[in-house]
């Protein structure tokens, strides 16, 4: 039996054990927070500020390894975005720091915003530390990346068009670029989403690059917390080491598939069934695998789900 003969008969047995399985951690969190609040449609223009009830600190610092932070503005998919990062804090018992950056905090416009995400996470996890942070500035990609420079995560919202207000798409650009951790941008154009989004696989494209290799161990080490499956995207013509990457000795059900066209067309196309997609970086924020290149470009502006971006 070949190599990929094996991985296949060790996929269906762990597609057939997983289908025994409980929901997934990660399901039971985002199915709560969907039956939990409701969410606005995340392209239209957000809704009159409100007053809001709720204590936030901003004051309390919690160590950094053990805190995802994530910023928001006052466009809806904040809502979207803050509710991922939540879910993300939870699943790895970590901190929640929410990050607001304006040019003027003279109106409590940025208060009155942290307040009501604040309490739209207790909503759904009342045990998960949730701190805030209200900033004023002219960059907020730099107060943001400054924020979360030792977290564990770092989590944006992705907003379509041309609208480049304080998180807009320059700013998920420039944090996915330039953060020297994982980032997760939000991008979801269909939500709210059914409940079968929680068993949806984590997919990541492979070549033979160092930032393909991290994405991977990224991927596995998520879906391991999570609880779901791993589909790797091979690109074709990249054989050589495609035995060694196809033993993949962990316990989460992994999936393989061989890509031959575009790998930007074929990892658009698996976001649709994905709950996220992982891509690596080099030191200049792209893949040097020059087939990959362009998706670490264009995934987190189209993709179907949120894009970590790793390495």
């Amino acid at each position: 039996m070949t190599n990929i003969d094996t991985a296949r008969a060790e996929t269906e047995a762990r597609r057939h054990t997983a289908d025994l399985r409980r929901p997934t951690r990660f399901g039971e969190a985002i199915n709560r927070y969907l039956g939990a609040v409701g969410y606005p449609d995340p392209y239209t223009a957000p809704p009159a500020a409100v007053g809001a009830t709720g204590a936030v600190s901003r004051a309390e610092r919690l160590p950094a390894a053990g805190v995802v932070v994530v910023g928001v503005d006052d466009d809806p998919i904040s809502c979207i975005a803050v509710d991922h990062a939540a879910i993300e804090a939870e699943l790895h018992g970590w901190a929640l720091r929410i990050v607001n950056v304006r040019r003027s905090g003279k109106d409590g416009a940025g208060e009155r915003l942290l307040r009501r995400l604040t309490d739209r996470v207790h909503a759904s996890a009342p045990s998960t530390p949730v701190t805030s942070r209200l900033a004023v500035g002219p960059d907020p990609a730099q107060h943001l990346l400054t924020e979360a420079a030792d977290a564990g995560l770092l989590v944006v919202g992705h907003r379509r068009g041309a609208a480049a207000t304080a998180f807009g798409r320059s700013v998920a650009d420039r944090v996915g670029r330039q953060h020297t951790g994982p980032v997760m941008v939000v991008r979801m154009p269909g939500w709210p989403v059914g409940p079968e989004w929680g068993t949806r696989p984590i997919v990541v494209a492979v070549d033979d690059s160092e930032p393909s290799r991290a994405a991977v161990e990224f991927a596995l080490a998520e879906a391991q917390v999570r609880g779901c499956d791993v589909t790797l995207l091979h690109i074709a013509g990249d054989g050589a080491n495609l035995a060694h990457r196809l033993d993949t000795r962990t316990n989460v059900p992994v999936h393989h598939e061989i890509i031959s066209g575009d790998p930007v067309t074929a990892l658009l196309e698996a976001s649709d069934k994905a709950a996220a997609v992982v891509i690596g970086r080099d030191g200049h924020g792209v893949l040097p695998g020059p087939l990959l290149i362009a998706a670490s470009h264009v995934l987190p502006h189209r993709a179907h789900c949120p894009v970590f971006q790793v390495g």
